[in-house]
């Protein structure tokens, strides 16, 4: 049986998903509260994608949200809107890796946002977002699909620095290759060399028991 969610608690999860920066469509925003449901709750919402829909449309009337001019099928947060936080140097969260929430675009919108927040230029901002979702489509495809915990962060010395912690599937990239399975390890590989080309430092630790994959990369913004 699904989470009983009602309009008032689908309104609060979504102003808050809105007060941390996130932008998207409204699948995204949708798949969104599922995920963070499913996370809290372990259960699906009863919610709908016309429930979603009407309440993004209302947010917009409020003066919340609004949707972006060069694409009005995204929503975000209005320049003047009332649920706009304080942001600090580091934020710390929480989110599923399976590929149905679609967590690149939650990280990487969430990223944005902070950097932006943080007064970074656009095409910086750029760069570390594209790094950051490879990042995350790594985490997604060799997560077992539970939690991820990101970590942003901006020193004093102007370094910013991601950490991402996640527990991994059981697979082997030797045997793969000895099978002829070279799809998942170039994707591995791929994401890796784009990570190092736009961070300048990029570490890749997988436990022992090789069911923890702890990623920690930088960046000076100056």
């Amino acid at each position: 049986m699904p989470f009983p969610l009602s309009r008032t608690e689908l309104e609060k999860e979504v102003k808050t998903l809105f007060s941390n920066g996130l932008s998207g469509n409204v699948n995204d925003f949708y798949s969104w509260v599922f995920m963070e449901t499913q996370r809290k709750f372990k259960d699906n919402p009863n919610t709908t994608l016309e429930t979603m829909t009407s309440v993004l449309e209302d947010f917009i009337k409020d003066g919340i949200i609004t949707t972006n001019p060069l694409d009005p099928r995204e929503y975000l947060l209005a320049e003047s809107s009332p649920i706009i936080r304080k942001m600090g140097n580091s934020e710390q969260f929480v989110i599923l890796g399976a590929l149905g929430y679609n967590p690149m675009q939650y990280v990487r919108a969430r990223l944005d946002y902070f950097l932006k927040r943080n007064g970074i230029a656009e095409e910086l901002r750029m760069d570390l977002c594209i790094a950051t979702v490879e990042a995350v489509e790594n985490a997604a495809k060799y997560g077992d699909g539970g939690g991820v915990d990101v970590i942003f962060q901006i020193d004093k010395h102007k370094t910013f620095t991601i950490e991402m912690i996640n527990t991994v599937k059981d697979f082997s990239l030797e045997d793969d290759i000895q099978r002829g399975k070279f799809s998942s390890t170039a994707t591995l590989m791929r994401g890796m060399m784009v990570m190092q080309k736009l961070f300048d430092s990029v570490d890749l630790e997988i436990s022992d028991n090789r069911k923890q994959a702890i990623l920690k990369a930088t960046r000076k913004l100056t």
